[in-house]
């Protein structure tokens, strides 16, 4: 197997102009090779505190053994996070909802995995071509508002968490984005890939955050660029 220099990361969160509070919370380890980007919900303390606590516990988890183990590892960890989220819902109130998405990339040489459950996204430009890993845990409803997105599957939300486990071989020069809606909803895939075919990837960062505060940033936003 050829050996592959870890993934650079680039990395930004911001609470938008509307919310007085970031419920988003993401978790970068370039030396890991681990990454996660999470979008709480529940109100503003309640969404804070799930989408940090994804982040916080894996900050200090410890993984050992294969590649394979490791997912196995990350993924039980998920739903034990996912439990202790239903029981502080359950001790908060009367239908309360403490829950997170969460996205996470995690590569060991040529190996990855994306892991995802929720809205929260997973982009992938390779060889100029940029493609969704993830599928949307998530529909649209008619209000007497109008449409509104509802989410079928996250940390925490009514009925069973299933997570959305994508296995794949990574390849060099791959540039993946993580990243919650409340940025992709306010850029177009094409403005997302030229901003991933900057030369610095910095650069592009800062181009996909200045478009969207320089509109409605109606959300947080979040997102996480990661370099092979």
């Amino acid at each position: 197997m050829g050996e592959f220099s870890l993934g650079t990361s680039y990395s930004m969160t911001h609470p938008g102009h509307i919310r007085t509070n970031n419920e988003d919370s993401y978790y970068v380890s370039d030396k890991r090779g681990l990454w996660i980007v999470c979008d709480g919900m529940g109100g503003h303390q309640e969404g804070n505190f799930a989408s940090h606590l994804v982040t916080d516990i894996f900050e200090k988890m410890q993984m050992s053994g294969s590649f394979d183990e490791k997912v196995d590892a990350i993924i039980s960890q998920i739903y034990n996070i996912h439990l202790i989220l239903k029981k502080k819902a359950q001790t908060t109130g009367i239908d309360a909802v403490v829950g997170t998405t969460i996205v996470l990339l995690y590569i060991e040489g040529e190996k990855g995995v994306s892991i995802h459950a929720g809205d929260s996204r997973c982009y992938l430009l390779r060889d100029d071509h940029l493609s969704l890993v993830t599928l949307d845990h998530a529909r649209e409803i008619q209000t007497q508002n109008g449409l509104r997105k509802v989410l079928t599957n996250a940390l925490s939300a009514p009925g069973e968490l299933s997570l959305e486990v994508k296995k794949f071989r990574v390849q060099k020069r791959d540039i993946f984005l993580l990243c919650s809606d409340g940025l992709y909803d306010n850029v177009s895939s094409e403005l997302i890939q030229e901003s991933l075919n900057c030369l610095s990837l910095q650069t592009g960062l800062d181009l996909l955050t200045s478009y969207v505060l320089s509109n409605e940033a109606d959300d947080n936003l979040t997102a996480v660029i990661v370099e092979i």
